[in-house]
């Protein structure tokens, strides 16, 4: 269960939500979206009691705007038998990013839904392809009753790094992925006591940069050994991107090739050794 969802601001300019939809739409909707009962997936178990418990409407009220939302709104299905209820466009807005900790908990939550064609539902609205792809996965699996490797969808999402040959090496990524992410995990951790949202963001930056584990040490000690870093994951996310290098200055501290970098300040006199020491291996 999340700690919080999403709603973006669009859904009031929404000429559907401003023409058809009624005060009492407005906050049913709202709730569909940000309940305790959400998932990552957009399926989830919810009754009919607990929605109106959370409203203060009556069970009647809530069994009318259910009908009114998958029969006149047609935005979400309700399956009354599991009480799992599907959000139409909910990938279009909360699945627009992977990371194995993305990956790791739609699996989860795949496997929790017992109507597996509301799954099949939320699918047209995945824009992110290789998300959708396993969503379309996991429904063909399950329903041809196949039992669901997770291994290949987490190779596919969640790229070995250091290797150049992705493509030649699908056989030998399926039992290395886990592995190697995990490698880089620890190593940050190892360095930086982060939140999860961070390590994933800080992964996923770390795995399209196609190097090896000594880089990514080097800009955690890079960033380790930087004075007044206001935003550790920032800036090390933009350390891996730019490649970052550290320059010693007479203090012996680390300083930044990027002279338009903000994070650190330079003495007249640094920036001018710095600067005639570049001309000189330039220009003898």
């Amino acid at each position: 269960m999340a700690v919080f969802r999403q709603i973006y601001t669009s859904f009031w300019t929404d000429p559907k939500v401003q023409e058809e939809w009624t005060p009492e739409d407005k906050f049913f909707f709202i709730l569909l979206l940000s309940n305790p009962q959400t998932t990552q997936i957009g399926v989830y178990q919810v009754t009919k009691k607990q929605l109106a418990f959370w409203m203060g409407y009556s069970e009647e009220s809530i069994r009318a705007l259910m009908d009114r939302f998958i029969n006149h709104h047609k935005c979400i299905k309700y399956n009354s038998d599991t009480r799992e209820i599907a959000i139409k466009n909910w990938g279009k807005y909360n699945l627009t990013k992977g990371g194995k900790p993305i990956v790791d908990l739609l699996n989860k939550e795949l496997k929790e839904v017992k109507d597996i064609e509301l799954i099949k539902y939320v699918i047209p609205s995945i824009e992110k392809s290789d998300i959708r792809k396993i969503f379309e996965d996991y429904y063909e699996m399950a329903k041809n009753g196949d039992s669901y490797d997770t291994s290949t969808i987490r190779e596919r999402v969640v790229p070995r790094y250091g290797d150049n040959n992705n493509k030649n090496n699908n056989k030998n990524n399926n039992n290395n992925n886990n592995k190697e992410v995990t490698v880089v995990v620890d190593k940050i951790k190892k360095y930086f006591d982060l939140e999860s949202k961070d390590l994933e963001k800080i992964v996923d930056v770390f795995i399209h940069t196609n190097k090896g584990i000594d880089y990514l040490e080097e800009k955690l000690r890079l960033v380790k050994n930087t004075e007044s870093v206001k935003s550790v994951t920032g800036y090390l996310i933009t350390a891996l991107e730019k490649n970052y290098k550290p320059i010693p200055s007479k203090q012996d501290k680390n300083k930044f090739r990027n002279f338009d970098e903000t994070f650190t300040q330079y003495t007249t006199d640094e920036f001018d050794a710095i600067v005639k020491k570049s001309q000189k291996e330039k220009f003898g």
